[in-house]
């Protein structure tokens, strides 16, 4: 038996692309349904930093002034759009970038006056701040959330991956990271320290949980909590099966709910927001290169993306863009071995950047920059796997650089790291022969590898990849590291290595849009009443990379955009003035 819902717009996944697209719509006066595969809402999103590479936001203006940093709009934007024709090579899309460039700023402006959401300034340098247009103002953070605004929400609210929690508690901003690493040696840090999990323990005692929602967490949930407040319903377990489409236009789409089928009939438009196709090895197989194409996924991506959303749009015609210049946004990962799904995977954002670290192949030789921006280290990473003959690679730190830093799931000191000793996680060794021996890897390459990175390391230099020289390099460092807050020698044992991997925070190439965020069909005719956001449409900067937050930004603008399209369309009052 098959139920029927009509609504005016259909919103599938829950991400901040999806709820963007929800929000704006609800705002329009229209009647939305948002529809989560999965039991909790929050996608993607949810367990990322939360940040946003936004160029010209209210927040950059008022950073740039106070910092004497010149602004996006100074120039007209000649400025950035000389950086991502830069980033963006042969891959340059005028029409979507400028949209973005032009709404970006705009979307900022309307969620934060009409939503619950807030953000604050971040002085932090775009990946490849060097380049002509490079900046370091561009991107924005998510104000953290209190968990006692959130009422029954907070029940369905998707977690953050526990393996990145300290003791339950979820670290916010980079400068609150800051003090958690710096604890061990910082009476200062540890001070805070001590406060901020009192107060954790405190919220744990009275209210059963912490009651601060902090990075991606507190995006999803201040928009989780606008949609609600506006009566949006979230059908939670609740996996989209197709689109139904009359007269080349989607008009809904089977939605199966409580072991029932049912068609939710869309009058206007139906959003698709499920997350892209990290977790689709056939998909995966056909647009990944080299060793990526082929080995299990380690990603901290969700199990639940398997690229539902790309798969219906298909199914009615749609086109897929795989002309990128790459498949996904690249992260190195590690893994504990009995890992499962996302929770068993470390993100390596920040470990490998600091001094007293190094990354190396089975050769013993290293491959890249280490500090250089994550999703510049896969690409390398998976060209010398195939011209080296290998599918292993190895983070190592030495013993001063494991206790300051620690290492993936390995805490700084003095938390123990025992446990990751046995389960196979971390191997230590008290050379870098013996360390080598026991990786199966070049004892006398690594050796020398050792030697000779850590005799210029000391004079803050690395004659090999350049490491330490870029802006980018030096702000993920250690400021109070000399010569060169990105450079320091492995010459205190024992030693450490963790197995990394050729992982992505999600995919890049999806379905092709227009400006608008509409679907693109064969003979590139749009699919009416067909939109796309988040990670299923296809990268608008072309798949590369060009700041802090060049995921969610485009996904949240261009669910805005969406929304905004939607309306117009319905004939209704546009969320954020024409």
């Amino acid at each position: 038996m098959t139920d029927t819902e009509t609504v005016d717009v259909l919103v599938i996944g829950s991400g901040a692309g999806a709820l963007t697209s929800a929000v704006t719509c609800a705002k329009a006066g229209l009647k939305v349904l948002v529809t989560e595969k999965a039991d909790k809402f929050g996608g993607t999103t949810a367990t990322s930093g939360g940040v946003l590479w936004v160029p010209g936001s209210r927040h950059s203006q008022a950073l740039g002034q106070k910092l004497g940093v010149a602004d996006d709009l100074a120039d007209d934007g000649a400025r950035v759009r000389s950086y991502l024709r830069h980033e963006t090579g042969n891959c340059f899309d005028e029409a979507r970038i400028e949209a973005y460039l032009t709404y970006a700023p705009r979307m900022v402006e309307f969620l934060e006056d009409q939503t619950e959401v807030k953000f604050y300034p971040m002085e932090f340098p775009d990946y490849h701040p060097e380049a002509e247009g490079g900046s370091t103002i561009r991107s924005i953070g998510t104000m953290d959330y209190d968990a006692g605004k959130m009422g029954d929400l907070m029940k369905t609210l998707k977690g953050e991956l526990p393996q990145t929690l300290f003791m339950g508690l979820a670290i916010g901003s980079t400068l609150e990271m800051k003090q958690f690493l710096a604890a061990g040696r910082s009476p200062k840090a540890m001070a805070y320290v001590i406060r901020r999990m009192a107060r954790h323990f405190v919220d744990l005692a009275v209210k059963g949980s912490s009651q601060r929602i902090v990075r991606g967490r507190a995006l999803i949930a201040r928009l989780a909590k606008t949609a609600h407040d506006m009566g949006v319903p979230f059908w939670l377990n609740a996996p989209a099966q197709r689109l139904i489409a009359e007269n080349g236009r989607v008009v809904g789409a089977e939605i199966m709910r409580d072991g029932r089928r049912v068609t939710v009939r869309a009058r206007h438009a139906v959003v698709l927001g499920a997350g892209g196709f990290p977790r689709d090895k056939a998909r995966r197989a056909g647009n990944y290169q080299g060793h990526a194409a082929v080995m299990e996924p380690v990603t901290p991506a969700p199990v639940t993306n398997v690229g539902d959303g790309i798969r219906m749009a298909e199914a009615v015609g749609a086109q897929f863009n795989a002309n990128l210049l790459q498949p996904a946004a690249w992260l190195p990962t590690s893994k504990l071995s009995d890992a499962r799904d996302q929770n068993g995977v470390w993100p390596h954002l920040t470990d490998r950047n600091k001094p007293g670290f190094i990354m190396v192949l089975s050769d013993g030789k290293r491959f890249a920059n280490e500090s250089a921006p994550y999703h510049d280290i896969v690409p390398a990473m998976l060209e010398a796997f195939q011209s080296r003959g290998t599918e292993r690679a190895y983070l190592i730190g030495d013993d001063r650089a494991i206790r300051r830093w620690g290492m993936g799931f390995v805490r700084p000191f003095p938390i123990p790291k025992g446990r990751y000793l046995k389960n196979g996680y971390l191997t230590r060794a008290d050379t870098p022969e013996e360390l080598a021996r026991k990786l199966n890897i070049d004892p006398a390459g690594l050796a020398a590898t050792i030697r000779d990175f850590s005799l210029h390391a000391r004079d803050g230099r690395d004659p090999e990849f350049g490491r330490g020289e870029s802006i980018y390099d030096r702000y993920q460092g250690d400021e109070n590291h000399a010569p060169n807050p990105a450079l320091g020698p492995l010459d205190k044992g024992p030693y450490y290595a963790v197995r990394i991997y050729p992982g992505e925070i999600g995919t890049y190439k999806g379905l092709k849009t227009d400006e608008n965020s509409r679907v693109i069909g064969q003979g590139d005719q749009v699919i009416e009443g067909l939109y796309a956001a988040g990670n299923d449409q296809a990268n608008v900067f072309g798949g590369s990379y060009p700041g802090a937050g060049a995921t969610i930004g485009p996904a949240v603008t261009f669910g805005w955009i969406a929304g905004r399209d939607i309306a117009r369309r319905a004939g209704v009052a546009v969320p954020g003035g024409d």
